[in-house]
């Protein structure tokens, strides 16, 4: 008969499996931070964040920035994209994802954090404009999950 121990070896080994389900594989931003390149003179930089496996390990909804495909919501993800200074807006693919203005002076880096709205809606994502201690906290054990 299996002991209490027993019992809670497996529950941990479970656990372990399923927190690696689903997520990206490769640099952490702690250790990439270091060696990331320096922002171009008038740009700036955004970084594009989700911290939770909320949406599923299977559904990694679109990132759009002013239109134009930028990254996926990735479990436990973060990319970045550099832009020229000024006012850019991020939405998803569908209408029931949200939108956000994200305004960028040069030199400047800003932290985007993407989620799911509710619970029951695990396709739709949602955006929030972060500080930067907040973001570089969030996404201290978060994977790279741009291209």
């Amino acid at each position: 008969m299996p002991t209490a121990r027993g019992f809670a070896l497996a529950a941990l080994a479970s656990l372990a499996l399923l927190a690696g389900c689903g997520g990206p594989v490769g640099t952490n931003y702690t250790a990439m931070s270091v060696s990331m390149p320096a922002v171009n003179p008038g740009e700036g930089r955004v970084f594009f964040y989700t911290p939770s496996v909320r949406f599923g390990s299977d559904v990694q909804p679109e990132i759009r920035l002013d239109g134009t495909l930028v990254g996926f919501a990735v479990p436990s993800g973060f990319f970045y994209v550099d832009r020229p200074a000024g006012r850019y807006e991020a939405t998803g693919k569908a209408a029931a994802d949200g939108r956000i203005e994200i305004p960028l002076a040069a030199g400047e880096t800003r932290y985007v954090r993407a989620f799911a709205p509710s619970a029951f809606s695990v396709n739709a994502v949602h955006f929030l404009l972060v500080p930067a201690t907040e973001g570089q906290a969030d996404m201290a054990g978060l994977v790279y999950s741009g291209q």
